[in-house]
Parts: C-alpha cells; structure tokens; sequence
C-alpha cells in the first residue's frame, strides 16, 4: 500500500491506514469486495462487476483510475476505486449520462467495507481519500457516485456527507440514487 495515510474514527480509537492499492494488495481487496457483492449487492454480475476479475488492469494500469484499500490489524477491510466516468444509457437517463461523461468528472466506486469493520469510520476514510486522490493526482474536477439505497445503510450514509442527490430513480429494480460530492466542503471538513 503506498502513501498510507491513517485515519481515526471517533468511535474507534484504533487506527485504520489508507492508501492506494499495490499489487500485494489485491488479493486481499477482492476477497473483502466478493463478499459484499455476495452478502449486501445480490452478488456478482458481470457486466457491472468485471473489474473485480482483475483489479491490477482496472484500476493500478489504468490511466485516472486508483484503487484505494483500508488495513487494520486484521488486513485489508475496505475498498474504494476511482474511475472516468461511463455512465451507460439506458439504465442512466441520458440527460444524466451526457452531464457526468466528461473528462473532468470521475465516478467513485467500489466503496466497500467487510461487515466486520462497519460503524468505525472505514468508508469515510476511504471517500475522504478517494475524493482527494480524484482531485489531485487524478485531476478530475467533480465526483460523481451511485448507491443502491436497498443495502441498510448505503443511502443514510451517503447523505451524511456533503452530496448533492442528482436524480432518484426509484422506483428502478436497483433502487439507485446518484449523487455528485461536494468536494471543496468533503476536503474541507477531512482535513485531506
């Protein structure tokens, strides 16, 4: 894991490290990623989940890509990838698509923390440092993001953070609300 970085939870004395993925990294980060598709997302799909099949040319070759993981004495418990943004249309709206698909925009994703890390802080950690690798080394200018708000806890804690919900498409069979971060106020309020 390269430029770690560590992060404190309120309601977690213990420290998590964040920082981009390296390839001794990756196996470690999918394991943690296919157990959240299998357990929370309904599990595997290839045509949205293809990246997992090889993390290193997806994310770690891949020119304004990075994948980012959170370690704790345990190991690898989170994940979260930056990407260009590629909204296919249909499912996305086109009006939306057409507004995301830009070079300047990327699309946060992967945002994945294992059950047992959950509520200590991990995926904040992992956006503050994604958000920040997006505007930085990634020299993207706007973050966009889709969740699934059927996954207990996906929506709330998306709206926790400075977003601005773009379109609800429920009642869709994904139950996906897109957001873009607010990212001078996401840096501001991290300290990234």
């Amino acid at each position: 894991m390269s430029s770690p970085q560590r992060a404190q939870s309120r309601s977690n004395p213990s420290h998590v490290i964040v920082g981009l993925a390296e390839p001794a990294d990756l196996v470690e980060a999918e394991t943690v990623m296919r157990e959240v598709l299998r357990t929370d997302l309904g599990g595997y799909r290839p045509q949205w989940h293809r990246d997992l099949d090889d993390l290193e040319a997806a994310y770690l070759r891949r020119p304004g890509c990075a994948l980012l993981v959170a370690r704790d004495a345990t190991g690898v418990v989170g994940t979260a990838a930056v990407k260009p943004c590629t909204l296919s249309s249909p499912p996305t709206p086109q009006w939306l698509a057409r507004d995301y698909n830009r070079p300047d925009v990327c699309q946060l994703v992967r945002v994945w923390v294992a059950a047992g890390a959950r509520r200590r802080g991990v995926g904040r950690a992992l956006t503050d440092h994604a958000v920040a690798w997006s505007v930085g080394p990634g020299r993207y200018r706007r973050v966009y993001l889709h969740t699934d708000a059927g996954v207990p806890g996906a929506e709330a804690f998306w709206r926790s953070l400075p977003t601005c919900e773009v379109y609800d498409s429920r009642p869709d069979p994904f139950n996906t609300v897109h957001f873009e971060i607010d990212v001078d106020a996401l840096l501001r309020a991290s300290g990234c």
